[in-house]
């Protein structure tokens, strides 16, 4: 994703929403009505995308999917909690997805690096080489990726948590940023696994 198009989905996922709900909430709109209303941008955003490049999105049609249902819902029962706690879905989707790449043939964070390999210009089948003949660089990939699949599912679960415990004001805000010490915690311990001095020269060499 370049830096415009990271641009374009933090504005439009994560500002915009927040704007709404504590926009609405300053006017004296209840939070049911004022989350109902700040969902709107990320879905029409992805109903966009969808529209636009005429192909399943798949990171598009899950936030639909889950603005819609949980609007449906927190209809339904009235609770807004439900709303508040849409996005655990789209982390514990993407740590189960993890999770089942780990025991494969290529698990998801290998598949990845080697890919920032192959961008970057070097010759990535010296990687395909060391899969198959190195048991220990086969487990530095599947531990990593089951280190982040399990961040995933844990970033979920807080977010649940937090969605049914705190003040519903709170609640967006803080969701906002958590992704920033969860993805630093991510990048900063499978920076020091992959350059443990056991696995540097398997991988960085």
């Amino acid at each position: 994703m370049n830096r415009r198009a990271l641009a374009t989905t933090v504005l439009a996922d994560v500002v915009a929403p927040l704007a709404v709900f504590y926009g609405l909430r300053a006017a004296g709109v209840d939070a049911g009505p004022a989350l109902l209303t700040s969902a709107v941008v990320p879905a029409v955003r992805a109903l966009v995308t969808l529209v636009r490049h005429r192909r399943i999105a798949w990171s598009a049609a899950l936030v639909l999917v889950l603005c819609v249902a949980s609007a449906a819902t927190a209809l339904v029962t009235g609770d807004e909690r439900v709303m508040l706690a849409r996005e655990a879905l789209v982390t514990a989707a993407l740590g189960v997805a993890l999770l089942v790449t780990v025991p494969s043939g290529r698990p998801a964070l290998f598949a990845l690096g080697r890919l920032v390999l192959a961008d970057a210009g070097h010759d990535a089948r010296s990687w395909d080489d060391r899969w198959r003949g190195s048991a220990r660089f086969r487990r530095i990939w599947r531990v990593l990726t089951l280190w982040w699949a399990l961040g995933f599912l844990a970033d979920a679960a807080l977010r649940v948590l937090t969605a049914y415990t705190l003040p519903v004001d709170v609640v967006p805000a803080l969701h906002a940023v958590q992704w920033f010490p969860v993805l630093a915690v991510l990048l900063l311990a499978g920076h020091v696994w992959l350059r443990r001095p056991a696995h540097r020269e398997l991988v960085f060499s």
